[in-house]
């Protein structure tokens, strides 16, 4: 669940939850299709801030935000991630190494911080545990608390795929929206999940203030469905003429008007 939208939510929402080519990679595909529904609320609202769809398809993820109206496609054999603005005709790229290097140096800095909390965002500790009565999945510091309702992934390629794809979209943030913090915690939660071969249903975020009793609470839920229909395949082909037609134009230009 990360998405570039809406700064003051982005790091609530991604706590929880290019042209690449005019064609899908040369060779066989790895990995398996699937497409999965997300949704996040903030605090105790009823109706979603963000509603996406997330389509893996040939090795590649397309990510499809509702609103503003963005698609955002990785693709790892060629490095990069893609993002498209539909209403401007717009396309620009992030390389994964970007990412990388961006996240490496943020954790540099976190950890050589005095306030523990700052520290914390560079090198989270949780203490894991299960909930015996829901079988939650629960992370729980200081600072930030996570809990997880898991379901089984229908294979372990489905997790692997699912997990990478999240991995490095939450790292992504970092260089859409400056001052995200809670890249690392999530990739904590990430690693769990996979490493018990499930995917999340549902994830509830709480994050404590340093002020008694306020905290900032938000969840996201996750539909996975295991095949995909023609209109998803359909939505990757008209995705890829996107790519093909649209205006490539630096980082820093897309980013200074995304159209609602």
């Amino acid at each position: 669940m990360a998405h570039p939208t809406q700064p003051s939510l982005i790091g609530v929402v991604f706590i929880i939850v290019l042209v690449v080519a005019v064609t899908l990679p040369s060779g066989p595909a790895w990995g398996e299709d699937f497409r999965v529904e997300n949704k996040v609320f903030v605090g105790n609202d009823s109706e979603a801030k963000i509603v996406s769809s997330t389509i893996f398809y040939g090795g590649v993820a397309y990510d499809f935000l509702e609103k503003p109206r963005e698609i955002t496609v990785f693709d790892k054999a060629r490095k990069r991630f893609v993002l498209l603005d539909p209403p401007r005709r717009l396309r620009t790229e992030v390389s994964t190494d970007e990412v990388e290097a961006l996240n490496h140096n943020l954790k540099v800095w976190a950890v050589s911080q005095k306030d523990p909390s700052v520290r914390f965002l560079g090198n989270p500790q949780f203490e894991e545990s299960v909930d015996t009565k829901t079988g939650d999945l629960v992370f729980d510091s200081p600072w930030v608390t996570y809990r997880v309702a898991v379901e089984a992934a229908q294979s372990e390629e489905i997790a692997r795929q699912y997990r990478e794809f999240c991995d490095w979209h939450i790292q992504l943030n970092a260089r859409l929206h400056p001052g995200y913090k809670q890249t690392f915690a999530r990739l904590i939660v990430n690693e769990a999940l996979e490493r018990r071969q499930a995917v999340p249903r549902e994830v509830h975020l709480t994050i404590k203030s340093k002020l008694p009793f306020q905290k900032t609470t938000a969840r996201s839920e996750h539909q996975f469905i295991r095949r995909l229909l023609q209109s998803d395949r359909d939505r990757v082909a008209q995705t890829d003429e996107f790519m093909a037609i649209f205006q490539p134009v630096a980082f820093e230009q897309y980013q200074k008007k995304l159209q609602p």
